[in-house]
């Protein structure tokens, strides 16, 4: 049976954020002498700064929408080469930023670009097997640099305002309900999926929305996932429709909704 996971989680706490990525690596201690007193930690402003210039120029570095089965496949092979250095690029940021939120956010930009390096370098394989319908792989490029693009926009958000606010029991409740709502959308995207391929099932997937301060949805897409995944592409775009436009309550500051879907 499919359905969407009852408990949703508001993300709005920054421990529940490091818990899911790890919490950064800590460097030993320096032995503190009087001659030398403990050095300040670095302002989450130049931290900001520093994780937002560093995502800027792999965003740039690698330009998605090159990676489809048509592209020629030196081109493919050289953006795969870029991916495994913005994927250690990402890494190395992760453990040198010592805000905690900042951390997370580059953890899961590293996440996501490995997702879609795995994604282009399935796609390069399956062109050299000589595959005659890679349609449906270009697809899952398509929703694996969106996923890449979605962390992008929240870690460049989190500098804004870093989502960390408790929301009230209320806004929480009116948020489930809105989400109830919506239920018979996404068993009809489900019901689309069981056209396109009857015995597939989705497995495990997680939708994240951004929500604003207004209330509507800046940003909405999966995590975690690559061609590998059990959902297909189809089935991740036709649930960014149905959540795109929603609107919710106004939060207290910016809120993140993590919604699960299991069959």
């Amino acid at each position: 049976m499919f359905r969407p996971a009852h408990a949703f989680v508001m993300a709005t706490l920054a421990a529940p954020l490091v818990a899911a990525c790890g919490s950064p690596p800590v460097s030993p201690a320096a032995p503190r002498t009087s001659e030398a007193p403990p050095v300040p930690l670095a302002p989450r402003a130049a931290e900001c700064a520093r994780l937002q210039a560093v995502l800027d120029t792999e965003m740039r570095d690698v330009p998605a929408a090159e990676i489809r089965s048509t592209t020629p496949m030196p081109r493919v092979e050289e953006l795969m080469h870029r991916l495994e250095r913005s994927c250690d690029a990402s890494e190395r940021l992760a453990d040198e930023l010592e805000d905690s939120t900042l951390a997370c956010e580059a953890n899961d930009f590293r996440l996501a670009t490995a997702y879609l390096l795995l994604t282009t370098a399935h796609i390069f394989g399956l062109v050299h097997r000589g595959e005659p319908d890679l349609a449906p792989f270009d697809r899952a490029a398509d929703v694996a640099a969106r996923q890449r693009e979605l962390v992008y926009r929240s870690a460049r958000a989190r500098c804004i305002d870093d989502g960390s606010r408790d929301q009230s029991p209320e806004w929480g409740e009116a948020t489930k309900a809105i989400l109830r709502e919506r239920t018979s959308a996404i068993h009809e995207c489900h019901a689309q999926e069981k056209l396109r391929a009857p015995d597939r099932k989705i497995g495990k997937l997680e939708m994240k929305l951004h929500i604003a301060e207004d209330g509507h949805v800046e940003l909405v897409g999966p995590t975690a996932y690559s061609a590998l995944s059990a959902a297909s592409p189809e089935f991740v775009s036709c649930l960014v429709r149905v959540f795109g436009p929603m609107r919710f309550p106004p939060p207290t500051g910016r809120a993140i909704v993590t919604m699960p879907f299991v069959e």
